[in-house]
């Protein structure tokens, strides 16, 4: 077998990026010019936490255990360096079967230069897996000009620490504003949290988020996104709330809580949100259920009672609407995109982008 260090050799391609100079360090949790989104309870923790506090009484151990975990958070700053790097301090080193470390553990990076619109790729970190800690240069650049950059966290693993690093000649700007401003919250489960994308900007709600340019709170809890009354307290918790979305049957119509409790939800979100767009989605095609009579007759069900419920409370409320999962991975090779027959690959996830961005377009300026 080779090893790493024995492949860096073999394929100059794998190497990891070298710090040129110097670099100075900053934490951003402790402040600057950096804008941190996704994460509204995180200042209040002092870490990278996605409930409030006082979550510990109303929520389930599963849900405590995963809102530790920051997916969907998002740094967004501006430099004018010519290298950035970052160091990350992680909470455990455990590695998952069908997710890439970096998906895991890692953080990625997103540039646009004056007067773009568009968020580029540059890279993800590279480090030696497992690891509680690590250092990685994430950009380099020939020339030392303003662009504005985006870092997005570990969807899967504790976040203790990251500081963000940048040439010892440069500085830090206030960041651009958002095209749109307030909030789309997303509650679902382990597909919204982001399993399995292979780095954290390729989850569907991240790649939306940056399509659409407004800020996400990911509340997506793996396998335990199963939709308790409770849970409605944070969906609604913001005042610039412009989108929910409700994507969580495939973890809350196995116990019978979609059934029994999305009337309860929905109610709930408009005492605090009379008219913001609720937008409720089936599950995306699980291979599990097309084998399986059982699953695939609880399938139809729960998208019958979601379009339904829909149906039978737009009489009285317009902006509540349904869009059907089995459509979400397009209209090709809808098998081809999951690494489990259940959670999407990046190709999976692209695609879930691809169909929902002009729905949630057209949503947000309703």
């Amino acid at each position: 077998m080779i090893i790493m260090s024995e492949l860096e050799k073999y394929d100059v391609n794998m190497k990891r990026l070298e710090v040129k100079g110097n670099i100075s360090y900053y934490n951003p949790f402790e402040g600057g010019p950096f804008i941190l989104e996704g994460l509204p309870w995180a200042k209040e923790w002092g870490k990278y936490y996605r409930l409030p506090p006082n979550c510990r009484e109303n929520v389930s151990e599963g849900v405590y255990w995963l809102m530790k975990m920051p997916s969907g958070g998002i740094y967004r700053f501006r430099t004018d360096a010519k290298q950035i790097a970052v160091r990350v301090k992680n909470a455990n080193d455990y590695l998952m079967f069908h997710m890439t470390p970096v998906g895991q553990q890692g953080v990625d990076l997103y540039f646009k230069r004056e007067n773009e619109t568009d968020y580029v790729f540059y890279t993800s970190v590279k480090f030696a897996a497992p690891a509680t800690e690590y250092e990685s240069v994430v950009f380099q650049s020939e020339t030392k000009e303003v662009r504005d950059f985006l870092i997005h966290l570990p969807l899967y693993e504790s976040l203790d620490e990251l500081l963000i690093g940048i040439d010892e000649d440069a500085q830090f700007y206030t960041p651009v504003q958002r095209k749109e401003q307030g909030k789309v919250v997303i509650y679902g489960t382990s597909i919204t949290q982001g399993g399995c994308a292979n780095r954290p900007g390729m989850a569907f709600t991240n790649i939306l988020s940056r399509k659409l340019d407004i800020e996400f709170v990911n509340l997506g809890f793996s396998g335990s996104g199963i939709g308790e009354p409770q849970m409605a307290e944070y969906i609604r918790a913001f005042p610039d709330t412009r989108l929910v979305i409700l994507d969580y049957d495939a973890n809350g119509g196995e116990n019978g809580y979609l059934e029994k409790h999305m009337d309860e939800i929905v109610d709930s979100i408009r005492e605090k949100h009379p008219s913001v767009p609720i937008l409720i989605l089936s599950k995306t095609p699980f291979a599990t259920d097309y084998m399986n009579s059982y699953l695939w007759s609880v399938r139809n069900r729960l998208r019958k009672f979601m379009k339904d419920l829909v149906e039978r409370r737009k009489r009285t409320d317009p902006n509540i609407y349904f869009f059907d999962g089995n459509l979400l991975f397009g209209e090709e090779d809808i098998y081809e995109m999951t690494v489990d027959g259940l959670h999407p690959t990046d190709l999976g996830f692209y695609m879930m982008a691809k169909v929902l961005y002009p729905i949630l377009k057209e949503l947000l300026h309703k």
